[in-house]
């Protein structure tokens, strides 16, 4: 299953370039990587402008194309009114992300689902922007968490304890 995502740059004069990425949109996934490589003024804008379509978000645009599934454009949206209508149209979009003049942007939709089978009825919720640093720490603990509980209880390898660590480190710097 994919976690969609956008990751988007705002223009000077209001506007917004936008580029879909397919998985690993969470916070500790695409996030994570914003953060670590594409997180200045440049950088973010190159991505925005750049990247059109990735099926994943590697350390470079070059690397995120290699395996896309096709080679659609960036979005340019006249105003960043005109960008969250888009965004609430498409709520499939887990997560989106926009860089605005200094540091990146998160916003997110919450699922609810009502009922089961083919009665279920779905429900998303836009949870609003924050500053993608605080998203990343307060998910970023919560996946280190859970990837400590699951080995406990012996859902999952012990190779997840590495995760974990790699990820509490990262935390752990952005809070320093």
């Amino acid at each position: 299953m994919s976690t969609n995502s956008l990751v988007a740059y705002l223009n000077e004069d209001g506007s917004v370039v936008s580029s879909y990425v397919h998985y690993d949109g969470y916070a500790t996934g695409v996030g994570e990587m914003l953060l670590e490589h594409y997180n200045s003024e440049e950088r973010a804008s190159d991505l925005a402008w750049c990247l059109g379509y990735a099926s994943s978000l590697r350390e470079t645009i070059s690397e995120s194309h290699e395996d896309r599934a096709n080679t659609d454009e960036a979005i340019v949206h006249a105003s960043f009114e005109e960008f969250e209508e888009y965004i609430r149209e498409n709520s499939y979009l887990e997560y989106v992300y926009v860089w605005t003049s200094t540091k990146w942007f998160v916003g997110s939709y919450t699922l609810e689902v009502e009922g089961v089978g083919r009665y279920a009825e779905y429900n998303s919720t836009w949870n609003g922007w924050e500053e993608l640093v605080t998203v990343y720490v307060r998910e970023g603990n919560e996946t280190v968490k859970r990837y400590k509980t699951m080995v406990s209880e012996g859902k999952v390898g012990t190779e997840y304890l590495e995760y974990a660590r790699e990820l509490k480190n990262s935390v752990e710097l952005l809070t320093a």
